[in-house]
Formats: structure tokens, sequence, C-alpha cells
């Protein structure tokens, strides 16, 4: 699939007003704050993953709102610049952030400021999806008939290889940095701001680890490889790559997602934002959007939600500690 490099786009209301929007709008006038509009502010480059998905949900979420939709990059820091433009955000305009908890509790680790807490400075109103990782590398790159991790060891041993993210920090990043540590080989981080898929396929950069789908076209149109995924099941993905725990390595497993975080302050409309959230993901077009780019759509309720982000950050704070010496 091609998405158009857009930085934000705006949604009009529907014209015809539903009872089902009355009702909407009528929750929002009685809310201590009324909304005035929709914003989704995505951390990471126009056409990235969660670029796109914000792109599908803006629409049907703003309408079963009954207000105005856009949505807004605000790429770098490792997610601290769009979280912090949420929490700055006027409340009338509904700001929301849709990230991973990496952009929320691990974005101000290398600034001077306190870690933001995604249950304080922030309320998780939604699962957006449940996303798989690969290992991909650029197709001009592979040097054997089978391209494979021991065949990336071996390049490891020969030059020099370097890996992009989108920051320090990031989940990327530190799913990287595990994998380099498990094979053994040292490899250069280099965090972008603007989209590292041009570089990766020129071979600028070596190798990544990333979601499934943001890599998934590529490999399609035979632009990238797969190494192997961090899955416990393969995935039918070209190449037929196997998995992470085939080849021996079962700790290096996961699975992460994106949320929709509120600003704290909007924590009276959590229920309302997860309902018409679930409302909205779960229409035929939205679901079938879902399966074509092989994400995996997540409807929790709004206190199952909030369980899977607290086992997320365990997760993800043991795996920084066993990385990186440190967590939070």
């Amino acid at each position: 699939m091609n998405f158009p490099p857009m930085r934000r786009r705006s949604f009009l209301k529907a014209a015809a007003f539903t009872p089902s929007l009355a009702l909407a709008t009528a929750w929002a006038a009685s809310s201590p704050v009324a909304l005035k509009g929709l914003q989704l502010v995505v951390p990471t480059p126009a056409g990235s993953q969660p670029d796109v998905i914000a792109r599908w949900i803006i629409e049907p979420l703003s309408r079963k709102a009954g207000v105005t939709g856009v949505v807004l990059n605000m790429p770098g820091a490792a997610g601290a610049l769009a979280a912090d433009a949420v929490l700055r955000g006027s409340l009338e305009s509904g700001p929301l952030l849709l990230g991973g908890v990496d952009h929320v509790a691990y974005s101000h680790l290398n600034s001077n400021r306190r870690a933001l807490d995604p249950f304080a400075d922030f309320v998780p109103v939604a699962a957006v999806n449940r996303d798989t990782w690969a290992v991909a590398t650029a197709a001009t790159a592979a040097d054997t008939a089978t391209p494979s991790l021991q065949s990336l060891v071996e390049r490891a041993r020969r030059e020099p290889l370097n890996y992009p993210s989108t920051g320090e920090g990031s989940t990327a990043h530190l799913l990287s940095a595990r994998l380099c540590k498990t094979l053994g080989i040292e490899a250069q981080h280099v965090p972008y701001r603007d989209p590292w898929m041009p570089d990766l396929i020129a071979g600028r950069v070596h190798f990544v680890v990333a979601p499934t789908p943001a890599v998934l076209p590529q490999l399609r149109a035979g632009r990238l490889r797969a190494l192997a995924t961090l899955t416990d099941q393969r995935l039918p993905l070209p190449g037929e790559p196997p998995t992470i725990r085939e080849l021996g390595s079962p700790d290096q497993v996961f699975y992460g997602g994106l949320f929709l975080f509120a600003p704290a302050s909007l924590s009276s409309l959590a229920p309302r934002l997860n309902a018409w959230f679930r409302e909205s993901v779960g229409t035929p077009d939205i679901v079938q959007r879902y399966r074509d780019a092989s994400i995996e759509p997540t409807l929790l309720d709004l206190a199952a939600t909030g369980e899977l982000v607290r086992e997320r950050l365990q997760t993800v704070d043991a795996m920084r500690l066993a990385t990186f010496g440190k967590s939070r």
C-alpha cells in the first residue's frame, strides 16, 4: 500500500446528524470539558505505521464524538515532542497521543526532566492494535542465497553495521540493542526524526527491527528481506523467515502495540473516548484495512486497556534493565 505523505488532514462533521451522533454530542456537552474537536498527535513521520492508523480512525472517531478531527505529526525526541504537545494542548481541542508506552514512559530519559507517567500525566483510553516485529535488511545487501541472522553476524565481523530507530530509548532502539547483545555483535544506533526506510533500502543503514506492518510493503515488493520475526509462530511473510524462538532465543519474543493516551485532565472523558474508539474500529471498513496491512485490532474496554499498559510497562522495564542496565 502507498500512503500520501500528508502532515495533517481535517475532517468535517457528517452532514447527517444521526441519533448516535446526537447522543455522543450530548455526552461531550455534559462533561466538565466540552470537546470542540479531536487531535490525534502522532510521534512519528507521515506515512509511518502509527500515522497510517491515525488517518484510518480519525474520521469515524471524530464523527462518533460529533466534532471535527485532525491528525498532527510531531516526530522527534523519541516521542517527547508529541507527548509534550498533548499535555500542553487546549483541552477543548481533544488532544490525544497515538503511540506506544515508550513515547510516554521513556521519552524524557535522555533529558534532565522527570519521566512521564502513563497513569499520572496521562490516562490510557484505548488499545489501538497488537503488533509483531521483524528483523529486515535491504535485498541488495544479501550476500547469501538465503539471508539470515547468521549472515548478519558474519557481516558484522567484516564491517561496521548500523541500525535506525525513531529515537533514543524507543522500543525499536531497545529491541535492536537487545538483539545485538544476544547475537554478540556491535552496531551503531542511528536515531531518525524523518523516515528511515529510504536509507534502509539504499543500504545506508544495514538492518532494522521494526513492526511487521511497517516493513511488509517493502518485503512484498522485494526491496527488503526478512531475517527473522520476534514471534512465537511463523508469520506469512515473503521468504518465510524463521521465528526468533526457532532460532534458539525465546527471550527475544516481543509483541507490542499502540495506545490512545489522553492528558490526565481529560480523564472524565476516558470512558466515552474508549467507547467511541471501539465503535469506530469495529466497523467492517476499518477491520478490513487492519487485515490488509496485517495489523491486529484490539477492542479492549477501559479497565483492560489500563491493565495492558501496566503489563507492557513491566515487560519493557525488565527488557531495558537487562539491555541498558536501567529501566526508568
